[in-house]
C-alpha cells in the first residue's frame, strides 16, 4: 500500500461492513432473540477492546515486525474461514454453477474468487475501497429491499418461538467468531483520513445497525422454519418477496458473490501488504502466496462451532496484543 492511498470513513466502513455483512449471510444454525443480544453485546466488546488500536492509530506509530507477523497470521486465517464459509453455502447457493460440487468444486469457486484479488491487488487499496462503496450500497438495496418486505406483514410469533441452544455466552462467541473484519480494521484504521474516533465509530456503528437488522429480519422470515433450514439469513433472502411480480432471489445472488469476493480481496489485499513489508526482497507472487495460504486455512474451519472460543480468544490477541505492542515500542521506531 503506498503512502498516499488513503481511505475515507465511509470508504473503510465499506470495507469492512462488506465482510461483516457476507458473514452474517453465510451464518449457520438457528439465529433467535439470544443471537441477537450476543451479537449485540459482541460488537460493543470488540468496540472496547478496540481503544488500543484507535490509540495507537492516532499517534501514527509503526507496526513491529511481531506486530505485523501476528496480523499477517490472523487475516490469512480470517481469509481462510472466508473460503470456507463460501464453500458450505454453495450448497444452497450455486457459487458460481449448480456443478461446482465436492473437492475439485471448492478449488474451482477458490481459483475465480482469487483471480478476481489478485487484479484488486493490482489496482491497490484506493481502487478497491471506492469500488467498495458502490458495492455496499447496492448490497444496502437488498437488505433494504428484504426489510420493507418482512415488516410489511410480520410474523412476531417467530422470533419468539425460536428455540437457541447457544444460549448468551454462545452466541457472544460465536459473533466474535464471524467477525472477519476486525483484522483488516487493526491494519486499514491506521491507513484512513481524518478522526481514528469518528472512523473507529462510523465504523462499529454501521456493524450494529445492520447486524441487527439482519438478525431481525432472518428471524421474522425465516423463523417458523429455523430448524430445517442450515443457512437462515440465505432462506430469509430466498422467500422474501417484496415485489408482487418477482422475488428477490437473483439480486441476492448477486449481491452475495460480490459480498464473497470483496471479503476475500480486502483479507488478501491487507496481507499482501503486510507480506510485503516484512520480506521486501519476496517482489513478485505476493498476492498469490498469500491466497494459497488463504485456501490452505479453510480447510482448518468446521461448521460446528468447535472453533468459536480459539476464533474468539484470537480477536482479543488482535485487539489488544498488537497495539500494545505497537505502542510500547512505536515511538521507538517512530
Amino acid at each position: 500500500m503506498n503512502k498516499q492511498e488513503k481511505v475515507s470513513a465511509g470508504q473503510l466502513a465499506a470495507l469492512l461492513l462488506i465482510t461483516d455483512v457476507f458473514s452474517l449471510f453465510c451464518l449457520r444454525g438457528e439465529v433467535s432473540l439470544a443471537t441477537l443480544l450476543g451479537f449485540s453485546a459482541g460488537i460493543a466488546v470488540q468496540a472496547a477492546l478496540s481503544l488500543p488500536v484507535i490509540t495507537a492509530a492516532k499517534k501514527e506509530l509503526p507496526f513491529g515486525k511481531a506486530a505485523k507477523v501476528l496480523i499477517l497470521i490472523y487475516l490469512v486465517l480470517c481469509g481462510g474461514e472466508i473460503f470456507a464459509m463460501l464453500w458450505d453455502t454453495s450448497e444452497v447457493i450455486y457459487v458460481p454453477s449448480e456443478s461446482s460440487g465436492g473437492l475439485a468444486g471448492r478449488f474451482m469457486i477458490a481459483g475465480l474468487v482469487a483471480l478476481v484479488c489478485l487484479y484488486a491487488s493490482s489496482a491497490g487499496l484506493g481502487a478497491l475501497s471506492k469500488a467498495a462503496v458502490i458495492a455496499a450500497a447496492v448490497g444496502a438495496l437488498c437488505v433494504a429491499a428484504v426489510t420493507v418486505s418482512a415488516f410489511i406483514s410480520p410474523e412476531w410469533e417467530n422470533m419468539k418461538n425460536i428455540e437457541n441452544h447457544r444460549g448468551f455466552f454462545g452466541e457472544l462467541l460465536r459473533a466474535s467468531a464471524v467477525s472477519g473484519g476486525l483484522g483488516s480494521f487493526v491494519y486499514l484504521l491506521g491507513k484512513s483520513k481524518g478522526s481514528k474516533i469518528k472512523n473507529a465509530t462510523v465504523y462499529f456503528t454501521g456493524k450494529l445497525i445492520t447486524t441487527v437488522v439482519v438478525l431481525c429480519v432472518t428471524m421474522l422470515v425465516a423463523g417458523g422454519i429455523m430448524e430445517v433450514t442450515d443457512f437462515p439469513a440465505v432462506t430469509a433472502a430466498q422467500l422474501s418477496q417484496p415485489f408482487s411480480v418477482q422475488r428477490i432471489d437473483s439480486l441476492f445472488l448477486v449481491v452475495f458473490a460480490v459480498f464473497a469476493v470483496f471479503a476475500a480481496a480486502v483479507q488478501s489485499v491487507s496481507a499482501a501488504e503486510i507480506l510485503r513489508e516484512l520480506l521486501p526482497k519476496f517482489k513478485y507472487l505476493r498476492s498469490t502466496a498469500v491466497l494459497a495460504l488463504m485456501t490452505g486455512a479453510a480447510f482448518i474451519f468446521t461448521a460446528d462451532g468447535r472453533l468459536y472460543p480459539y476464533e474468539a480468544a484470537a480477536e482479543a490477541v488482535i485487539l489488544l496484543a498488537v497495539p500494545i505492542m505497537t505502542l510500547c515500542g512505536g515511538e521507538e521506531r517512530k
